[in-house]
């Protein structure tokens, strides 16, 4: 019976063990190759890691290409290089049930008080966002300030966390480790496991992975196994503190051995590692350093493009997007087979439906009239429900006469429309392209001022034109009524013969005069529509002629000569200014350009201003500061003449 009683303990004591202690991901080999260093051939350095005895070591083979070398004994990497270790935390909302934050964090400072005083720990943290708490260093009590508190928030950035961890060990001259906590999949980074795993490939380190027991971990595990690393999960938050001592003493038992090379500079060579019955090989090229426990990456097996088409609120885009092409596909089917037959009426109306204003404003002989763009029934309908709306708010009147006097043959309820349209499928095109909404956000601002600059542009160069062809006009009016002509007949006389765009203004004062309006008012409107005083002031003074009487050529001429006047003063300013224009307008382009060039050179600087909170809110207040400045500069030199 003892003997059973006994027998019965031992039982339960094995089964208690097994469930007590951390899971593994799965089986990792004692003896594993992590690096080959063959710069220098006479001298070779191989890092690898040994699971056994050290005494163990004594015994170890080295083989170049199956010939047996006389290499040096292998000793403890610690005398030959220190470790660079950056500790991945997963600050996701999830981590504060069970208080498992709090055992990741007391892990992680009984980590930190037990690594070797050479090595070097960095802390970075993800949720919402990728934060690094604290930089690579080798002070202990530095590395446990930082771990004193890390605040949680909603969603995982999990392969975003691996690609900022290997950023911060990249160009370091420690050997590069990673070791991450989460507890759960990612579902929101930009980056997918692929990218993650290329990352820390990349600088040549390896991925230790741990957890809690949950279905996602696998694509984790997977990266540290393409890594060369370890991954293993835990049951529960207690053998937390087991997974990080583990995963120390992996770190701790690795070794270098160094032997001659008999490989020629640039050919390819394979070292081969034995200790008893474990066997460890790796290929390497003769002349460079490279991490012999990776593969290759292989390409892509994920779904590629941006991240964000693949994030929750991607999907919801997708699925607006979806609706509307039915939507559309449904009005589309509806409009063809179930709208009445047109009538002789309905057929008759486009040629008699009156044309509208061209840039004269009673249409262009030159081109037929002003185009329509609206041709389906139903743009035709969006447009007229958009120019109600514009109409309601007020601003209809505005677009309206931008557009004349930028002399853009198109009604303004199809501008309006027609922009709104343009400017939505652009965003959706920048966010599919771009991947960011933050991003897109901004691009399609930028691209949504566009046609407003190009309108006023266009206004204010029409504008010009008139103003320097007013002087040389009032003069030939001034002409035409020393030979006899009336007021009416000269400015039908001076518009077939000056150029534009005073011909064709003066040409709209003629039809409006002959339609009944009268010539004073035709003449206030041109004023109003080209934003110009000088001619304001000549119409008021042809106003003041007619009703008192007077020589209305001298009067003319003399409004012409006091606008020369007032011409070449404006020219002796903007000459005097122009040193003030240009500052502004270096000043403007200036941060652009060199934002440019950084992002052009070093994308992964800029990240924070795009992917953090502070960055974004810092990003916005650039912005309003600088057109802020550019408002101010041209204030200053804004003289009213």
């Amino acid at each position: 019976m003892r003997r059973l009683a006994a027998a019965l303990l031992a039982l339960v004591a094995t089964f208690a063990t097994l469930v007590s202690a951390p899971a593994a991901a799965q089986e990792e080999p004692a003896l594993e190759i992590r690096s080959v260093d063959a710069t220098d051939p006479s001298a070779v350095s191989v890092t690898f890691s040994y699971e056994g005895d050290r005494g163990d070591l004594r015994d170890l083979s080295v083989r170049e290409d199956d010939f047996l070398v006389d290499a040096a004994s292998a000793v403890p990497l610690g005398e030959r290089q220190a470790l660079g270790i950056v500790l991945a935390i997963d600050s996701s909302g999830s981590m504060a049930e069970g208080a498992l934050i709090e055992r990741v964090l007391d892990a992680s400072r009984a980590f930190v008080q037990e690594k070797a005083p050479a090595d070097q720990v960095a802390i970075v943290t993800f949720s919402r966002e990728v934060r690094v708490v604290q930089e690579l260093t080798a002070d202990s009590d530095v590395l446990l300030a930082a771990l004193e508190e890390i605040p949680l928030s909603a969603q995982t950035a999990l392969y975003d966390g691996i690609v900022r961890s290997a950023a911060v060990l990249d160009e370091s001259e420690l050997q590069p480790n990673i070791i991450v906590f989460s507890d759960g999949e990612d579902s929101i980074s930009t980056a997918d496991a692929d990218r993650a795993r290329a990352s820390v490939q990349a600088i040549g380190g390896s991925l230790f992975a741990m957890g809690l027991q949950n279905p996602d971990f696998e694509s984790l595990a997977q990266i540290a196994d393409g890594t060369g690393g370890t991954a293993a999960v835990a049951n529960d938050a207690g053998q937390v503190r087991a997974l990080f001592d583990s995963v120390q003493s992996t770190l701790r038992r690795q070794y270098v051995v160094t032997f001659p090379s008999r490989a020629e500079g640039g050919s390819n060579a394979a070292v081969t590692l034995a200790v008893g019955d474990e066997r460890a090989t790796a290929d390497f090229v003769a002349g460079s350093t490279q991490s012999a426990t990776v593969e290759p990456p292989k390409p892509a097996a994920s779904p590629t493009g941006p991240g964000f088409l693949r994030s929750s609120a991607g999907l919801l885009v997708a699925l607006l997007l979806v609706a509307a092409a039915v939507g559309i596909a449904i009005y589309s089917l509806a409009n063809t087979f179930l709208t009445k037959e047109k009538t002789l009426n309905d057929a008759l109306e486009p040629y008699a439906t009156y044309s509208a204003p061209g840039a004269d404003g009673f249409g262009d002989e030159s081109d037929g009239g002003d185009q329509q763009f609206a041709q389906t029934d139903f743009v035709r309908r969006a447009v007229e429900a958009t120019g109600d709306f514009a109409s309601r708010r007020g601003f209809l009147v505005k677009v309206e006469a931008m557009l004349e006097q930028a002399n853009v043959a198109l009604r303004p309820a199809e501008a309006i429309f027609f922009y709104g349209a343009g400017v939505a499928v652009l965003g959706l095109l920048l966010l599919a392209l771009l991947g960011s909404l933050f991003t897109a956000l901004i691009g399609t601002f930028v691209l949504a001022l566009v046609p407003p600059a190009i309108l006023n542009f266009l206004a204010s160069r029409r504008r010009k034109q008139f103003n320097e062809l007013l002087p040389d006009t009032l003069h030939l009016l001034a002409s035409t009524m020393r030979a006899g002509y009336s007021l009416m007949q000269g400015v039908e006389a001076v518009s077939a013969e000056v150029s534009e765009p005073v011909g064709r203004e003066l040409r709209r004062v003629v039809t409006e005069a002959r339609l009944g309006r009268p010539l004073e008012e035709s003449l206030d409107g041109v004023a109003d529509r080209m934003g110009s005083a000088d001619f304001a002031w000549a119409v008021m003074a042809i106003r003041i002629q007619r009703e008192v009487g007077g020589n209305l050529s001298e009067l003319l001429v003399t409004v012409a000569d006091t606008m020369t006047e007032r011409e070449r003063l404006r020219r002796d300013v903007a000459a005097l200014t122009a040193e003030g224009k240009i500052s502004a307008i270096v000043l403007g382009i200036l941060p652009i350009g060199l934002g440019g060039f950084i992002y052009t050179a070093n994308p992964g600087y800029m990240d924070p201003l795009f992917e953090q909170t502070i960055g974004k809110f810092l990003l916005f207040g650039a912005i309003g500061w600088a057109l802020f400045g550019m408002w101010w500069m041209k204030k200053t030199i804004d003289i009213e003449i």
